[in-house]
This record gives C-alpha cells, sequence and structure tokens, in this order.
C-alpha cells in the first residue's frame, strides 16, 4: 500500500520491496524496522536531478531545485515474503486483495504515504487518503474502514473523513512513526508547518 512496490522479477528469483521517499527520517526509521531484511537508505536522485530530469522531459520545463527534495529509497532483501506480494499486481497494476484488513499499523503506513491532512486558515483539519485510480471499488474501499468502526466518505479519487472522524481515526492508528508527525496535529496550524518543515529539512523549521 502506499508508496512501496514489489518489482516483477523474470528470473525466478525471490521478490525485494523498495520504498521510494523524499522524508529520509522516517525512510530512516523505516530501515531500523525492517531490521536484517533492509539494505539501509539510500540517496536515489538529488533535487538538483529530479529538477533537471522534468526540465529534459517537458514535465516541468521551468523546474528548480529548490523546489524540489533529494528522494531516498529502502530496498529489502530478497525474501519469498516479498515475492508472494506480487498477487497484488495480477492485473498488471497493484490492486488490494479482497481478503485485505485494515489494523492500525497497515492504515498507518497507507496513512503516512497516500494520506494528508486538509489544514485551511479556518474549520478544522479533516484527514484524506488519495486513492489513485480505484474508482470502480468505491465500496470495497469503505467497508474497509467500516469494518473497525469508521466511516468515511469517498468522492474524486479520494477517501475522507469528517471532523470527528478524523479524530477517531487518527486515534485509533495510534502515534506517528518518526517524519510524519505532522500528519497527526489537530490543534495548531504553526505546529503542523513546523513540523512538516522539519519533517522535510526546509530552512524555515531552523
Amino acid at each position: 500500500m502506499g508508496d512501496g512496490s514489489v518489482p516483477k522479477t523474470n528470473d525466478g528469483s525471490h521478490g525485494l520491496f523498495r520504498l521510494p521517499m523524499v522524508n529520509k527520517q522516517f525512510l530512516e526509521w523505516f530501515d531500523h524496522e525492517m531490521g536484517i531484511l533492509s539494505t539501509g537508505v539510500t540517496l536515489k536522485k538529488t533535487a538538483a536531478e529530479l529538477a533537471r530530469n522534468n526540465r529534459e522531459s517537458g514535465f516541468s520545463p521551468n523546474a528548480r531545485a529548490e523546489n524540489y527534495h533529494d528522494m531516498y529509497t529502502v530496498i529489502s532483501r530478497s525474501h519469498p515474503f516479498m515475492r508472494s506480494l506480487r498477487r497484488w499486481y495480477r492485473s498488471g497494476e497493484k490492486r488490494f486483495p479482497e481478503t485485505l484488513s485494515l489494523t492500525p499499523r497497515i492504515a498507518k503506513m497507507w496513512y503516512v504515504c497516500d494520506g494528508f491532512l486538509d489544514v485551511q486558515e479556518y474549520g478544522e483539519p479533516r484527514a484524506s487518503i488519495r486513492i489513485r485510480n480505484r474508482d470502480d471499488r468505491q465500496d470495497f474501499l469503505l467497508n474497509l474502514f467500516e469494518e473497525v468502526g469508521l466511516s468515511p466518505s469517498y468522492g474524486r479519487e479520494t477517501i475522507r473523513f469528517g471532523v470527528e472522524e478524523t479524530r477517531s481515526f487518527l486515534d485509533w492508528m495510534g502515534s506517528p512513526p518518526p517524519g510524519f508527525e505532522y500528519k497527526w496535529v489537530l490543534d495548531s496550524r504553526e505546529r503542523y508547518d513546523r513540523l512538516k518543515a522539519q519533517a522535510y529539512g526546509e530552512a524555515r523549521a531552523l
């Protein structure tokens, strides 16, 4: 779920898990949690390289390095369990299996990768999770949360929680992992901004 993937192998070898991200603090925590299964945190591309690639591809002709972050990645060691996760890709793209059930840990990893807090100047923050082209499974996705006592809504490829549902959702998942504390901040826009800046090493966090 989220930003992780299990690349296809053609030689019959065991699979591996790959997680690229700009949030280095989180990846260092994830690397520690993976223990001997992880090969460590490595720099995948610098901010300058990402900006240059986007300029050259035409995706963002005016891309500038100061608007990007260095990209890091964690790659696991090969393991039979990782290969078993290829069943999520039978249709050619990642697709949650019908047997999936949410636990606080599973939901937490999904939220930190694909989720966000809608923090506005007025009103209370609301949590959401982007779904990425899975509108054909709206009932299945909502049922994942209903099974654990939560009742979000769905629209425009996004699962959305109301104000009270947001509090219940964050409480149910428990403490945030390092690097994503800001996605749990409901009581202070200033603290949200500060923690988010710290997570991505931005100058204003100093």
